[in-house]
């Protein structure tokens, strides 16, 4: 155990093979099981043991000489290993790339006028799944803006009347919503709410709304 952690840490001093003989034969099985793997290594602790602490710890935190160039151009790079929970098989047979991937191809689906709210609200929340898997704040918080928008016009897509107070109500959150899905760039989505709003609106609001938000909206979607 403790052979194997000042190894890791760079501590074995100049006679550690002759001192530890059985180390090395484990170094060699080591180096055959990494290089015969073509694309996946895994290491399975069944136990908790000083040597595993200090070998995840080393996997977890080293970055390879062809990433630390990466790395140092682009602030991040790949250490050699992650730490996974075996339970997770998903999170560990796909890596953040193809959940970022498979999120866009779901956020893509609830964007297509074609498809219902309650389809579209679906789609989303797969998308936020893969997104938050993938790690991606802004990725997230788009589809996050989307999906709120979509379930409120689902909620109320056979509603036919708003008393007073619920109008205002709903005006108030249009509104925040409008202004979440403009920072996102979801034009669309933002041109489906206003559209969904507008009929419960009075004529001179419906008006007003059409010159000064809903046609620039338009144009912005079109260029």
């Amino acid at each position: 155990q403790k052979p194997w952690r000042n190894l890791l840490l760079n501590r074995e001093g100049t006679d550690f093979g002759s001192r530890y003989p059985l180390v090395e034969t484990h170094l060699k099985l080591a180096y055959t099981a990494v290089t015969r793997c073509i694309e996946q290594l895994f290491f399975a602790e069944t136990s908790s043991s000083i040597a595993g602490d200090a070998a995840v710890r080393w996997l977890t935190t080293t970055v390879t000489k062809t990433t630390t160039a990466t790395r140092n151009e682009q602030g991040n790079g790949d250490v050699i290993a992650t730490h996974n929970n075996v339970s997770d098989i998903e999170s560990m047979v796909m890596p953040n790339d193809e959940f970022c991937i498979v999120g866009i191809d779901n956020a893509e689906l609830a964007g297509s006028p074609d498809v219902e709210p309650r389809h579209a609200a679906s789609y989303l929340d797969r998308a936020i799944y893969c997104f938050k898997k993938a790690q991606n704040p802004d990725l997230l918080a788009k589809a996050k803006s989307h999906v709120l928008s979509v379930q409120l016009r689902w909620k109320h897509l056979h509603t036919k009347y708003f008393a007073h107070n619920e109008l205002e109500a709903i005006e108030r959150e249009v509104a925040q919503l409008t202004h979440s899905l403009l920072r996102e760039n979801l034009l669309s989505e933002c041109l489906n709410l206003l559209y969904f709003i507008t009929p419960f609106l009075s004529p001179y609001t419906q008006e007003k709304l059409e010159q000064n938000v809903i046609s620039k909206i338009q144009n912005a979607a079109n260029e």
